[in-house]
């Protein structure tokens, strides 16, 4: 999280004073470097954020394109809305993966995390919408507010929504 708000920082303040190549190459070069930290756990989960970024880093430099630079967190968050999808077809649903690593999990607990899928589904489905609208037709400081800010406080919706959801849920198996 903290590379990603770097990148950010760097997009926001570095697009004044640098060119898209010499960003390119900054983002080549923190996406090396996350990668070469992240080399001894090499499963894909966390070597698919760095790679991602030297993709990025080469593609802009190629492309002279400002907006493929920016294009990173559209890029994660598109990868997260895909990775609830996939869970929901496969129905391998991760977060009860995830949960029951910490806690034992009951039959009605499973059933309802395999429900919260749909919306955390749709939560990361707004979020790449939102994420599209910055980046293409946003300004700047909308862009970055959107990327270091607002994508939480929608996660934070998702998350009362979901506390929302589990209420009502438990409220209908009682009744």
């Amino acid at each position: 999280m903290i590379l990603i708000l770097i990148y950010i920082i760097a997009i926001y303040f570095g697009k004044n004073y640098f060119t898209i190549s010499q960003l390119g190459i900054l983002f080549i070069s923190l996406g090396s470097i996350w990668l070469l930290i992240n080399r001894k756990n090499s499963s894909i989960k966390t070597l698919f954020q760095p790679i991602i970024l030297i993709i990025i880093g080469l593609i802009s430099i190629k492309m002279n394109n400002f907006l493929v630079l920016k294009s990173f967190p559209l890029i994660i968050s598109m990868l997260f809305f895909l990775a609830f999808i996939y869970a929901q077809i496969t129905k391998e649903f991760f977060l009860i993966k995830y949960i029951g690593k910490f806690k034992k999990l009951d039959e009605k607990e499973k059933i309802y995390l395999q429900k919260t899928h749909i919306i955390w589904i749709v939560v990361t489905a707004i979020n790449v919408v939102l994420h599209s609208y910055f980046l293409i037709f946003g300004t700047l400081n909308e862009w970055t507010f959107y990327s270091t800010v607002g994508w939480y406080i929608l996660l934070g919706c998702g998350i009362v929504f979901q506390i929302a959801f589990r209420r009502f849920y438990e409220q209908k198996k009682v009744n």
